[in-house]
């Protein structure tokens, strides 16, 4: 039985509508945020099955013949296959969107938005430089330290102000007083 056209562009179809499935599974995984995972997977949900049930449609073409009387069946199976593709392409972005609004309305942040105010923990003590251990913080001291950071951070949050521009012209204050200029011969 030789490959005529149709079977060809059938394959294609539905390979192609694969891969969109597999793009839209590889958004999902690797999106940043609730809302561009939803956009993956409400894009690639659509097209990739509009094209799967195209290349199915195409396929059941392929024996449609007017002389036998099997043909009404034929008919009435792509009918049926392009109506479900109708009824996903109008459901599967309605949905989408309503997911969407209900994300947006128990007001999930978007990648890059974060609320939280991040605090720089001091560089762990190695066994080679922290010394004796009466010399380590008890766990109490420990966590006053820490909860004085915390305050700290919240304090220069809520002025305004960053600890991080003033340690970065620091730096270069001391790394410029420390390199001394040599004189030329």
């Amino acid at each position: 039985m030789p490959i005529d056209l149709l079977d060809i562009l059938s394959i294609l179809l539905v390979l192609s509508g694969l891969v969109f499935f597999l793009g839209a599974s590889v958004g999902l995984l690797r999106f940043p945020d609730f809302y561009t995972r939803m956009h993956a997977a409400g894009k690639g949900d659509t097209l990739s099955t509009l094209l799967i049930m195209a290349g199915a449609g195409i396929y059941e073409l392929h024996r449609f013949d007017l002389d036998d009387g099997g043909a009404l069946g034929i008919i009435l199976v792509v009918v049926k296959i392009l109506a479900i593709g109708v009824f996903i392409m109008l459901t599967s972005p309605t949905s989408t969107h309503a997911l969407m609004q209900a994300g947006y309305d128990d007001q999930l942040e978007r990648a890059g938005e974060s609320s939280e105010v991040r605090i720089e923990l001091p560089a762990l003590h190695t066994p080679a430089d922290a010394g004796t251990p009466e010399e380590l913080p008890s766990p109490d001291e420990d966590a006053a330290s820490k909860s004085a950071m915390k305050k700290t951070a919240s304090k220069k949050a809520a002025s305004g102000k960053s600890e991080t521009s003033k340690d970065k012209t620091a730096a270069k204050k001391s790394t410029s007083k420390q390199s001394p200029r040599r004189k030329k011969d």
